[in-house]
């Protein structure tokens, strides 16, 4: 049958001042499988919408975390003011099977911070900071996103502050 718990996320629009919503789009993974967590986690800056799946897998077959389920983020855009998302990146975890990359995203222009839980590694956790590479074509099979070495260049000029939860910390 139809896989059907591969998850989702919905984009709302408001012309009313906050008071009623409308559901203009549902974005959804195209290589999803059941239980990806995919809609776990979600953030949006202007045109561009990030979905965490924090166990998304390389197999598509499997339950986690017997599997690659290592997490992944997708990148969405916008061209028509909200009306329609296409998918134009996934970002994947540089980590090892279990961290739970995507468990938390943020966006904020052409800076993408994913988080890692990596509980299931017995590991502290990760965020990881990706920049836009604006060099990137239609044609191009490479991410639309790097990760950069350096948390703290990578950040919008005017960030000051970067928050990453560590909810298992004591």
């Amino acid at each position: 049958g139809a896989n059907t718990q591969t998850g989702a996320a919905y984009v709302f629009r408001t012309t009313d001042g906050w008071d009623t919503f409308a559901e203009v789009d549902k974005l959804t993974a195209s290589d999803g499988s059941y239980e990806d967590l995919f809609g776990q986690s979600v953030a949006i800056s202007g045109a561009t919408v990030v979905v965490g799946a924090s166990q998304s897998r390389k197999i598509p077959e499997g339950y986690c975390p017997s599997l690659d389920c290592s997490g992944a983020a997708y990148l969405f855009r916008t061209s028509d003011d909200g009306a329609t998302h296409d998918h134009f990146a996934k970002l994947t975890s540089p980590g090892a099977m279990g961290d739970a990359f995507g468990i938390s995203v943020a966006v904020d222009g052409t800076s993408v911070v994913v988080g890692a839980g990596q509980w299931l590694n017995l590991g502290s956790g990760s965020a990881y900071v990706y920049e836009e590479n604006p060099q990137k074509t239609a044609s191009s099979s490479q991410s639309a996103y790097n990760l950069t070495s350096d948390a703290a260049r990578s950040l919008p000029a005017a960030a000051t502050l970067l928050a990453a939860g560590a909810a298992l910390a004591f």
